[in-house]
C-alpha cells in the first residue's frame, strides 16, 4: 500500500500556466526562478531580432527574450502589463538564467503523468521537439513546453549568467 502512494506521489508534478496572445501554455515550474513584471528593458545593439534586451536580475545580467517573436507571432509593442518568467535551463552542461515576456501567469497546477497525453506529431503549428505533452485543464487543452530544448539557442546568450550544475542560488 505505502509503494502506491510513494509512487503516486512522484508522479505529480507542478506547472506554471501563461497565456502569452491569447493562447495557454504551461511549463514545469522546476524551471522557474521567478516572476517579474516588465517594466524596461536595455537594448543590446545588434542584438538578434527575439532579444527583447537585458535587464538586471539580482546583480546579473538576464537576457530577455520577446516570445512573441519565438512563437512566429506578431511583435508586441506595449509590453506594461506583461511579466517576465525568470527560467534556469540546463544548457551544453551549464545552468543558465533567462527570461522570456508572457502576457499573464497567474495559476500553478499540479497534475499526475497519467494526465499528460502525447502531442500530435503532425498537423499543428508548434514543432513537436519543444512539446512535452499536452494536458486538459478546464475544458481546455494545454501544451506543456520544455523550455531547455525550445530556447536553448537563446539560452546560450548567456552574457555571464552561467552557472555549473547544482550551483544555482536559492534566493535568486
Amino acid at each position: 500500500m505505502e509503494e502506491n502512494i510513494t509512487e503516486t506521489i512522484a508522479q505529480k508534478q507542478y506547472y506554471i500556466l501563461f497565456n502569452l496572445a491569447g493562447e495557454f501554455f504551461t511549463i514545469n515550474v522546476k524551471y522557474v526562478l521567478r516572476v517579474l513584471e516588465a517594466k524596461s528593458f536595455t537594448k543590446v545593439p545588434q542584438g538578434p531580432s527575439f532579444l527583447k534586451g537585458v535587464i538586471n536580475f539580482n546583480g546579473s545580467v538576464l537576457p530577455v527574450v520577446d516570445t512573441y517573436l519565438k512563437f512566429g507571432l506578431p511583435a508586441k509593442e506595449d509590453f506594461r502589463k506583461s511579466l517576465i518568467l525568470v527560467l534556469n535551463l540546463n544548457v551544453e552542461g551549464k545552468n543558465t538564467n533567462l527570461g522570456i515576456v508572457v502576457d499573464d501567469s497567474n495559476d500553478v497546477f499540479a497534475a499526475h503523468s497519467d494526465d499528460i497525453k502525447p502531442y500530435p506529431s503532425s498537423g499543428s503549428k508548434y514543432n513537436v521537439n519543444y512539446i512535452d505533452g499536452v494536458i486538459e485543464r478546464k475544458g481546455k487543452f494545454i501544451l506543456i513546453l520544455n523550455p531547455e530544448k525550445l530556447f536553448e539557442s537563446e539560452a546560450l546568450l548567456s552574457f555571464g549568467n552561467s552557472q555549473t550544475p547544482g550551483t544555482a542560488d536559492a534566493d535568486t
